[in-house]
């Protein structure tokens, strides 16, 4: 699947690539080129927000993909054969939204994963997504949005990682 989005030489030569961090950031700029986040800024800012706001290696890998299975045609078996480790597939697969999920279950399995990759991405994504100032003329579901939804799940997150630190 991710050969479409390519040349047979770059898809050759990424896939091959040990730097994962330029493998993703060529991946991400590909995959959302010319979509907008809901504030109608280009998508790549919310990846850029999401991985500034983490400082693991890993966790900044996973923060540019954290989107790309729920929001594209790509698929956890595309990433894998394109060379990432089972880790950051792991975690990603706890990322993704199913389907259908209700939006408490998604935030609950993340929580029940024990996942510290997923639980600190999805910590960093919520930051940004409960910025209200991104989106101009926010609307009453716009706040909404923010204090029904990404600040509990902020909140319940966070409490989820104070906890792991402490049981160390």
């Amino acid at each position: 699947m991710l050969k479409k989005y390519f040349t047979e030489e770059e898809y050759n030569s990424l896939q091959a690539s040990n730097d994962l961090l330029f493998k993703t950031l060529e991946l991400v700029v590909k995959l959302f080129e010319g979509k907008t986040d809901k504030g109608g800024l280009p998508y790549l800012n919310h990846l850029m927000k999401v991985y500034a706001g983490v400082s693991d290696y890993q966790e900044k890998i996973i923060a540019l993909l954290h989107d790309v299975v729920e929001d594209t045609d790509v698929t956890f078996k595309d990433l894998k054969e394109f060379g990432y480790s089972d880790d950051i597939i792991e975690a990603l697969t706890y990322l993704t939204k199913q389907k259908g999920e209700y939006y408490p279950d998604y935030i609950e399995r993340i929580i029940n994963s024990d996942n510290k990759l997923a639980l600190e991405v999805k910590l960093a994504d919520l930051t940004h997504n409960i910025d209200i100032n991104r989106i101009k003329d926010p609307s009453v579901n716009d706040y909404e949005r923010v204090t029904k939804r990404y600040i509990p799940a902020y909140n319940k997150i966070l409490n989820k990682l104070d906890s792991m630190k402490k049981e160390k």
